[in-house]
Protein backbone atom coordinates (compact mmCIF):
# COMPACT_ATOMS: atom_id res chain seq x y z
CA UNK A 1 0.00 0.00 0.00
CA UNK A 2 2.80 2.37 0.93
CA UNK A 3 4.81 1.29 -2.07
CA UNK A 4 1.86 2.00 -4.35
CA UNK A 5 1.33 5.47 -2.81
CA UNK A 6 4.95 6.41 -3.28
CA UNK A 7 4.86 5.50 -6.96
CA UNK A 8 1.72 7.57 -7.52
CA UNK A 9 3.24 10.57 -5.75
CA UNK A 10 6.35 10.27 -7.92
CA UNK A 11 4.30 10.29 -11.09
CA UNK A 12 2.31 13.34 -9.97
CA UNK A 13 5.47 15.20 -9.06
CA UNK A 14 7.07 14.34 -12.38
CA UNK A 15 4.00 15.62 -14.22
CA UNK A 16 4.06 18.90 -12.25
CA UNK A 17 7.75 19.43 -12.98
CA UNK A 18 7.17 18.84 -16.71
CA UNK A 19 4.33 21.36 -16.71
CA UNK A 20 6.48 23.96 -14.92
CA UNK A 21 9.26 23.46 -17.48
CA UNK A 22 6.83 23.95 -20.35
CA UNK A 23 5.42 27.06 -18.68
CA UNK A 24 8.91 28.44 -18.18
CA UNK A 25 9.74 27.82 -21.82
CA UNK A 26 6.60 29.63 -22.88
CA UNK A 27 7.41 32.55 -20.64
CA UNK A 28 10.92 32.78 -22.03
CA UNK A 29 9.68 32.43 -25.62
CA UNK A 30 6.74 34.83 -25.57
CA UNK A 31 7.50 37.05 -22.63
CA UNK A 32 10.05 39.75 -21.86
CA UNK A 33 12.27 37.39 -19.90
CA UNK A 34 14.01 36.04 -23.02
CA UNK A 35 14.94 39.46 -24.21
CA UNK A 36 17.31 39.91 -21.30
CA UNK A 37 19.45 37.19 -22.74
CA UNK A 38 19.91 39.00 -26.10
CA UNK A 39 22.43 41.72 -27.01
CA UNK A 40 21.42 45.12 -28.46
CA UNK A 41 22.79 48.35 -29.88
CA UNK A 42 21.10 51.67 -29.27
CA UNK A 43 19.66 54.24 -31.69
CA UNK A 44 18.14 57.63 -30.87
CA UNK A 45 15.16 58.75 -32.91
CA UNK A 46 13.70 62.24 -32.80
CA UNK A 47 9.95 62.42 -33.38
CA UNK A 48 7.81 65.56 -33.74
CA UNK A 49 5.13 63.82 -31.64
CA UNK A 50 5.30 60.46 -29.86
CA UNK A 51 1.98 60.51 -28.02
CA UNK A 52 0.98 57.04 -26.78
CA UNK A 53 4.48 55.55 -27.25
CA UNK A 54 5.55 53.82 -24.01
CA UNK A 55 8.68 52.20 -22.71
CA UNK A 56 9.18 48.59 -23.93
CA UNK A 57 6.99 49.24 -26.97
CA UNK A 58 7.95 47.12 -29.95
CA UNK A 59 10.16 48.21 -32.82
CA UNK A 60 8.93 46.49 -35.99
CA UNK A 61 10.47 46.19 -39.44
CA UNK A 62 8.23 44.78 -42.16
CA UNK A 63 6.02 43.40 -39.36
CA UNK A 64 8.89 41.56 -37.57
CA UNK A 65 10.11 42.62 -34.15
CA UNK A 66 13.70 43.93 -34.27
CA UNK A 67 13.91 45.64 -30.87
CA UNK A 68 12.06 47.69 -28.32
CA UNK A 69 11.77 51.20 -26.95
CA UNK A 70 14.41 51.61 -24.23
CA UNK A 71 12.75 54.55 -22.48
CA UNK A 72 9.84 56.93 -22.58
CA UNK A 73 9.91 59.97 -24.87
CA UNK A 74 12.03 62.86 -23.56
CA UNK A 75 11.55 66.48 -24.59
CA UNK A 76 14.23 67.71 -26.98
CA UNK A 77 16.69 70.30 -25.57
CA UNK A 78 15.45 73.07 -27.89
CA UNK A 79 11.82 72.22 -27.13
CA UNK A 80 10.78 71.03 -30.61
CA UNK A 81 9.80 67.36 -30.66
CA UNK A 82 10.81 64.46 -28.39
CA UNK A 83 13.75 62.04 -28.27
CA UNK A 84 13.05 58.30 -28.06
CA UNK A 85 15.89 55.76 -27.35
CA UNK A 86 15.63 52.42 -29.15
CA UNK A 87 17.37 49.09 -28.51
CA UNK A 88 17.89 47.11 -31.72
CA UNK A 89 19.03 43.49 -31.88
CA UNK A 90 22.70 43.11 -32.80
CA UNK A 91 21.98 40.82 -35.69
CA UNK A 92 19.61 43.38 -37.34
CA UNK A 93 21.19 46.01 -39.57
CA UNK A 94 19.03 48.99 -40.51
CA UNK A 95 19.89 50.58 -43.89
CA UNK A 96 20.62 54.29 -44.01
CA UNK A 97 17.61 56.12 -45.46
CA UNK A 98 15.05 54.00 -43.60
CA UNK A 99 11.94 55.81 -42.38
CA UNK A 100 11.03 55.62 -38.66
CA UNK A 101 7.38 56.29 -37.82
CA UNK A 102 5.18 55.97 -34.73
CA UNK A 103 2.39 53.57 -35.71
CA UNK A 104 -0.66 52.13 -34.02
CA UNK A 105 -2.14 48.61 -33.92
CA UNK A 106 -5.60 49.46 -35.21
CA UNK A 107 -7.53 52.51 -34.17
CA UNK A 108 -7.29 51.87 -30.41
CA UNK A 109 -4.21 49.59 -30.31
CA UNK A 110 -0.81 50.11 -28.68
CA UNK A 111 1.77 52.39 -30.23
CA UNK A 112 4.95 51.04 -31.76
CA UNK A 113 7.90 52.21 -33.85
CA UNK A 114 7.76 51.06 -37.49
CA UNK A 115 10.90 50.97 -39.63
CA UNK A 116 10.52 51.05 -43.45
CA UNK A 117 13.65 50.23 -45.42
CA UNK A 118 14.39 52.24 -48.60
CA UNK A 119 13.92 50.55 -52.00
CA UNK A 120 16.87 48.83 -53.62
CA UNK A 121 19.75 46.85 -52.23
CA UNK A 122 21.20 48.54 -49.11
CA UNK A 123 24.92 49.36 -49.01
CA UNK A 124 25.23 51.42 -45.82
CA UNK A 125 23.70 50.85 -42.39
CA UNK A 126 23.19 52.89 -39.23
CA UNK A 127 25.95 52.61 -36.70
CA UNK A 128 25.22 52.28 -32.95
CA UNK A 129 24.15 55.48 -31.11
CA UNK A 130 23.18 57.16 -34.41
CA UNK A 131 20.80 60.16 -34.32
CA UNK A 132 17.78 59.66 -36.61
CA UNK A 133 14.78 61.89 -37.47
CA UNK A 134 11.43 60.11 -37.50
CA UNK A 135 7.78 60.90 -38.32
CA UNK A 136 4.42 60.07 -36.83
CA UNK A 137 1.45 58.43 -38.53
CA UNK A 138 -2.10 59.63 -37.97
CA UNK A 139 -3.88 57.62 -35.32
CA UNK A 140 -7.25 57.54 -33.61
CA UNK A 141 -6.37 60.35 -31.25
CA UNK A 142 -5.29 62.50 -34.18
CA UNK A 143 -8.53 61.71 -35.98
CA UNK A 144 -10.45 62.50 -32.81
CA UNK A 145 -8.64 65.80 -32.40
CA UNK A 146 -9.18 66.73 -36.05
CA UNK A 147 -12.79 65.60 -35.75
CA UNK A 148 -13.23 67.97 -32.82
CA UNK A 149 -11.90 70.87 -34.89
CA UNK A 150 -14.12 69.80 -37.77
CA UNK A 151 -17.18 69.67 -35.51
CA UNK A 152 -16.36 73.16 -34.21
CA UNK A 153 -16.01 74.51 -37.75
CA UNK A 154 -19.24 72.75 -38.71
CA UNK A 155 -21.03 74.27 -35.75
CA UNK A 156 -19.79 77.75 -36.70
CA UNK A 157 -20.92 77.18 -40.29
CA UNK A 158 -24.37 76.07 -39.16
CA UNK A 159 -24.67 79.16 -36.97
CA UNK A 160 -23.72 81.37 -39.91
CA UNK A 161 -26.30 79.62 -42.10
CA UNK A 162 -28.96 80.07 -39.43
CA UNK A 163 -28.10 83.74 -39.15
CA UNK A 164 -28.26 84.12 -42.92
CA UNK A 165 -31.68 82.47 -43.12
CA UNK A 166 -32.89 84.58 -40.22
CA UNK A 167 -31.84 87.80 -41.95
CA UNK A 168 -33.31 86.49 -45.20
CA UNK A 169 -36.67 85.81 -43.54
CA UNK A 170 -36.69 89.11 -41.67
CA UNK A 171 -35.39 91.38 -44.43
CA UNK A 172 -35.58 89.92 -47.91
CA UNK A 173 -38.70 87.82 -47.37
CA UNK A 174 -40.59 90.31 -45.23
CA UNK A 175 -44.32 90.77 -45.97
CA UNK A 176 -43.71 94.18 -47.54
CA UNK A 177 -41.01 92.84 -49.87
CA UNK A 178 -43.15 89.85 -50.80
CA UNK A 179 -46.05 92.18 -51.62
CA UNK A 180 -43.72 94.33 -53.76
CA UNK A 181 -42.46 91.20 -55.50
CA UNK A 182 -46.03 90.09 -56.20
CA UNK A 183 -46.89 93.52 -57.62
CA UNK A 184 -43.78 93.43 -59.81
CA UNK A 185 -44.72 90.01 -61.15
CA UNK A 186 -48.26 91.22 -61.91
CA UNK A 187 -46.88 94.25 -63.77
CA UNK A 188 -44.51 91.96 -65.64
CA UNK A 189 -47.42 89.78 -66.71
CA UNK A 190 -49.36 92.82 -67.89
CA UNK A 191 -46.34 94.12 -69.77
CA UNK A 192 -45.86 90.72 -71.40
CA UNK A 193 -49.50 90.65 -72.53
CA UNK A 194 -49.26 94.19 -73.91
CA UNK A 195 -46.06 93.31 -75.68
CA UNK A 196 -47.73 90.28 -77.26
CA UNK A 197 -50.61 92.43 -78.55
CA UNK A 198 -48.17 95.01 -79.86
CA UNK A 199 -46.23 92.27 -81.59
CA UNK A 200 -49.39 91.16 -83.40
CA UNK A 201 -50.05 94.75 -84.54
CA UNK A 202 -46.47 95.14 -85.62
CA UNK A 203 -46.78 91.95 -87.67
CA UNK A 204 -49.75 93.45 -89.54
CA UNK A 205 -47.92 96.72 -90.12
CA UNK A 206 -44.89 94.82 -91.38
CA UNK A 207 -47.08 92.84 -93.82
CA UNK A 208 -48.64 96.07 -95.12
CA UNK A 209 -45.23 97.65 -95.37
CA UNK A 210 -44.01 94.65 -97.34
CA UNK A 211 -46.98 94.95 -99.72
CA UNK A 212 -46.38 98.72 -100.09
CA UNK A 213 -42.71 98.16 -100.74
CA UNK A 214 -43.57 95.56 -103.38
CA UNK A 215 -46.03 97.96 -105.08
CA UNK A 216 -43.50 100.80 -104.87
CA UNK A 217 -40.86 98.58 -106.39
CA UNK A 218 -43.23 97.65 -109.23
CA UNK A 219 -44.09 101.35 -109.80
CA UNK A 220 -40.40 102.20 -109.81
CA UNK A 221 -39.80 99.47 -112.36
CA UNK A 222 -42.65 100.90 -114.53
CA UNK A 223 -41.15 104.38 -114.20
CA UNK A 224 -37.81 103.03 -115.31
CA UNK A 225 -39.46 101.40 -118.34
CA UNK A 226 -41.32 104.66 -119.17
CA UNK A 227 -38.11 106.65 -118.83
CA UNK A 228 -36.38 104.21 -121.16
CA UNK A 229 -39.24 104.52 -123.71
CA UNK A 230 -39.16 108.33 -123.40
CA UNK A 231 -35.44 108.29 -124.03
CA UNK A 232 -35.98 106.19 -127.16
CA UNK A 233 -38.74 108.57 -128.36
CA UNK A 234 -36.57 111.63 -127.75
CA UNK A 235 -33.69 110.00 -129.58
CA UNK A 236 -36.02 109.15 -132.52
CA UNK A 237 -37.38 112.73 -132.58
CA UNK A 238 -33.87 114.10 -132.43
CA UNK A 239 -32.88 111.92 -135.38
CA UNK A 240 -36.01 113.02 -137.24
CA UNK A 241 -35.29 116.73 -136.74
CA UNK A 242 -31.68 116.18 -137.67
CA UNK A 243 -32.75 114.47 -140.89
CA UNK A 244 -35.37 117.22 -141.51
CA UNK A 245 -32.74 119.90 -141.23
CA UNK A 246 -29.97 118.21 -143.16
CA UNK A 247 -31.76 115.60 -145.33
CA UNK A 248 -33.34 115.68 -148.80
CA UNK A 249 -36.97 114.74 -148.11
CA UNK A 250 -40.18 116.78 -148.27
CA UNK A 251 -39.96 117.88 -144.64
CA UNK A 252 -36.39 119.08 -145.11
CA UNK A 253 -37.43 120.91 -148.30
CA UNK A 254 -40.34 122.59 -146.49
CA UNK A 255 -38.15 123.67 -143.64
CA UNK A 256 -35.34 125.00 -145.81
CA UNK A 257 -37.17 126.21 -149.00
CA UNK A 258 -39.57 129.14 -148.41
CA UNK A 259 -41.09 128.86 -151.90
CA UNK A 260 -42.20 125.30 -151.40
CA UNK A 261 -43.63 126.30 -148.08
CA UNK A 262 -45.66 129.10 -149.70
CA UNK A 263 -46.92 126.75 -152.44
CA UNK A 264 -48.05 124.24 -149.85
CA UNK A 265 -49.81 127.00 -147.92
CA UNK A 266 -51.57 128.13 -151.17
CA UNK A 267 -52.61 124.55 -151.96
CA UNK A 268 -54.15 124.13 -148.55
CA UNK A 269 -55.96 127.49 -148.88
CA UNK A 270 -57.37 126.58 -152.33
CA UNK A 271 -58.54 123.17 -151.12
CA UNK A 272 -60.26 124.82 -148.17
CA UNK A 273 -61.99 127.45 -150.32
CA UNK A 274 -63.07 125.44 -153.42
CA UNK A 275 -62.72 121.75 -152.59
CA UNK A 276 -61.30 119.03 -154.79
CA UNK A 277 -63.89 119.12 -157.58
CA UNK A 278 -63.95 122.87 -158.07
CA UNK A 279 -60.31 123.46 -157.36
CA UNK A 280 -58.94 126.80 -158.57
CA UNK A 281 -55.73 128.50 -157.85
CA UNK A 282 -57.40 131.59 -156.42
CA UNK A 283 -54.70 132.10 -153.84
CA UNK A 284 -52.05 132.80 -156.48
CA UNK A 285 -54.38 135.12 -158.37
CA UNK A 286 -55.10 136.98 -155.17
CA UNK A 287 -51.43 137.40 -154.57
CA UNK A 288 -50.81 138.65 -158.10
CA UNK A 289 -53.74 141.12 -157.88
CA UNK A 290 -52.46 142.36 -154.56
CA UNK A 291 -49.04 142.79 -156.07
CA UNK A 292 -50.42 144.80 -159.07
CA UNK A 293 -52.52 147.07 -156.85
CA UNK A 294 -49.54 147.71 -154.73
CA UNK A 295 -47.51 148.74 -157.74
CA UNK A 296 -50.24 151.22 -158.97
CA UNK A 297 -50.52 153.20 -155.75
CA UNK A 298 -48.51 156.52 -155.99
CA UNK A 299 -45.54 156.92 -153.84
CA UNK A 300 -45.81 159.72 -151.27
CA UNK A 301 -43.69 162.81 -152.14
CA UNK A 302 -41.64 164.35 -149.44
CA UNK A 303 -42.81 167.83 -148.29
CA UNK A 304 -40.32 170.68 -147.93
CA UNK A 305 -39.90 172.07 -144.52
CA UNK A 306 -40.43 175.89 -144.49
CA UNK A 307 -37.42 177.86 -143.46
CA UNK A 308 -37.87 180.20 -140.58
CA UNK A 309 -37.89 183.89 -141.46
CA UNK A 310 -35.30 186.09 -139.93
CA UNK A 311 -36.11 189.30 -138.04
CA UNK A 312 -35.42 192.61 -139.69
CA UNK A 313 -33.14 195.04 -138.10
Amino acid sequence: MNHHSKGLEFKVGLFVVAGLLVLAALVVQFGRVGEGLKTYYELTVRFPDASGLLRSSDVLMAGAKIGRVAGGPRLAPEGHGVIVPLRIYDYVKIPIGSRFTVGSSGLLGDRYVAVAAPPGKPTEFFSPNAQITGTRETGMDDLTREGGHLVKDLRDTVQNINGTFTRLNEEALSPANMENLKSSIDRLNQTTSTLAESSKKIDGVIEKADATMAATKKAADDVQVAIADARKTIQAATELFREARTGNGLLATMLTNQGVARDLEALISNMRDHGVLFYRDSARRAEERAAREGARQPQPTPTATPRPRGKRR
